[in-house]
């Protein structure tokens, strides 16, 4: 029998155990058969999957595709920028532990592959190949991650490490929980940031997605600036981290977060919280009827305050 022939017959066969699920379904669903017969059915279906499985594979060494992680990469590559559902990957791999595969293509090999993970705009279960090159930079990244994830320390040492050692790159949160190997890692991020380092989220920077950091430089901001950032924090979160004007969010485009001084410090206004709002930058803009450029974060940055620069 030809290759072909074998994938014509595969093809009939995914055919002839969809039709034999859902006539077994519709059967269940009239109170009739019994739960004994379909599961030997299951098991049935299970056994010729693995045989199908098995054809993918010898198909694939045809093709010159020596490995399911080779057939993967040969697809994404097919599909550069698109979003591939991960069933897909699955049938083209022909192997059950093609989810490793996508990962090893990743880190170890440095092709720049995405998960919803890694960008939350994805679908859910969606992968998508960005470049049609691999990205060693990348795959050195992911390496140097490794390293400082085994490193006897904290969660949120091995967070400060691993940013420095990459600064000023952006690093996803997929990277981020894999080097700090803890849950709360968001919590150290914050931490870091109130102790000084200038560490940049999507709420200063609307470039980034969601969960994704990078470290601006190696020096720390002096102690009048650390307070002032974990004030900072707790307006941003109070307010729900959306202007207070208009609604938006650091998840639309190009939106940035400020705190602003409602009633303004040159008149008497202090830094209590209920003097403080959070205000987009165009919102923040408006309230001073100056342009969107020329205002800051007033607690970050109070000599740039509009007013006391007049």
């Amino acid at each position: 029998m030809s290759r072909e022939d074998e994938l014509t017959k595969i093809e009939q066969h995914l055919q002839e155990l969809v039709t034999r699920i859902r006539a077994d379904r519709l059967i269940s669903r009239r109170g009739e058969g019994s739960t004994a017969a379909w599961l030997e059915t299951a098991a049935a279906i299970g056994a010729e999957v693995a045989d199908i499985r098995a054809a993918v594979v010898l198909a694939n060494a045809d093709h010159g595709l020596k490995s399911g992680k080779s057939a993967i990469l040969a697809y994404l590559r097919m599909h550069v920028g698109e979003p591939v559902h991960a069933h897909r990957l699955e049938g083209v791999s022909g192997i059950g532990e093609w989810a490793r595969r996508v990962r090893e293509l990743r880190v170890e090999d440095g092709w720049p592959i995405d998960s919803k993970l890694s960008d939350p705009r994805l679908p859910d279960d969606h992968y998508r190949l960005n470049a049609n090159e691999p990205d060693i930079k990348l795959a050195e990244a992911w390496k140097l991650a490794k390293e400082v994830r085994n490193t006897k320390e904290s969660g949120r040492a091995r967070l400060l490490r691993y940013l420095k050692a990459v600064s000023p790159a952006v690093v996803d949160k997929e990277r981020l929980s894999y080097v700090s190997k803890i849950q709360e890692w968001p919590r150290r991020m914050r931490e870091l940031e109130e102790e000084g380092w200038k560490i940049v989220s999507n709420v200063d920077d609307p470039s980034l997605a969601p969960g994704s950091y990078y470290l601006k430089d190696l020096t720390r901001r002096p102690p009048r600036v650390r307070q002032a950032i974990k004030q900072r924090h707790a307006i941003l979160e109070r307010d729900g981290k959306r202007c207070r004007d208009c609604g938006n969010a650091p998840d639309k485009d190009g939106v940035v977060l400020q705190v602003h001084h409602i009633l303004p410090v040159h008149l008497g206004g202090k830094n209590d919280d209920d003097n403080l709002v959070t205000l987009c930058h165009n919102c923040h803009a408006g309230r001073h009827s100056a342009s969107e450029f020329d205002v800051r974060d007033e607690l970050l940055h109070p000599e740039h305050e509009p007013g006391l620069l007049e």
